[in-house]
């Protein structure tokens, strides 16, 4: 087999992971629905299970030289749905106080809408390091606390929130600069 060849058929594969990701979604949804709380064992574990494939297809986009458009808008959908759900999750299991998770997927919805806001517009704006930390952390402190009713959980999760708003910030602040500006003589 010609190995300069092989990479490129699998250059499918990322985004194949990225999609069935997006597809475990209701399941995880579904056992989250059905578990008693304040915690559930198995919405945790396929909160974690999905958000590892993350990390896979990720790193199978760069080894396989297949990133692509498709995949930088999918890819952060995906992540941010997963938290969503897993928020939600929060909420109907009466884990945290409900104006954490609020806070968070409020500031996923605006951020979201932003985007494509500014894509439609031409400019395309890319999750930052900052961005990547965030979401990190409210994966982490979201998967914890579908484990464990535990204070320093708590602690993480309202850290998460703060993080996540002080990443808005600053990309409130970005987009502020990137925002096309027409020229005065075409203003009405």
């Amino acid at each position: 087999m010609d190995e300069a060849r092989s990479p490129s058929r699998l250059r499918w594969l990322p985004n194949a992971i990225t999609i069935a990701r997006l597809a475990a979604l209701p399941a995880m949804l579904a056992v989250l629905i059905a578990a008693e709380g304040p915690t559930s064992t198995a919405g945790a574990v396929l909160f974690t299970v999905i958000g590892a494939t993350d990390f896979v297809d990720g790193r199978l986009a760069r080894i396989l030289r297949a990133e692509s458009r498709l995949g930088r808008v999918l890819d952060p959908l995906a992540d941010r749905l997963l938290v969503a759900v897993g928020l939600v999750g929060l909420i109907l299991l009466d884990r945290v106080h409900p104006a954490a998770p609020a806070l968070i997927l409020a500031r996923d919805a605006v951020s979201i809408a932003g985007f494509v806001v500014f894509a439609r517009r031409g400019v395309l704006l890319r999750v930052d390091f900052a961005g990547k930390c965030s979401s990190a952390l409210a994966m982490f402190a979201v998967g914890f606390a579908l484990l464990l009713d535990q204070t320093w959980v708590d602690v993480l999760v309202w850290a998460a929130v703060a993080v996540s708003l002080a990443t808005f910030a600053n990309y409130a602040r970005t987009a502020a600069r990137r925002w096309p500006r027409q020229p005065a003589s075409t203003r009405a």
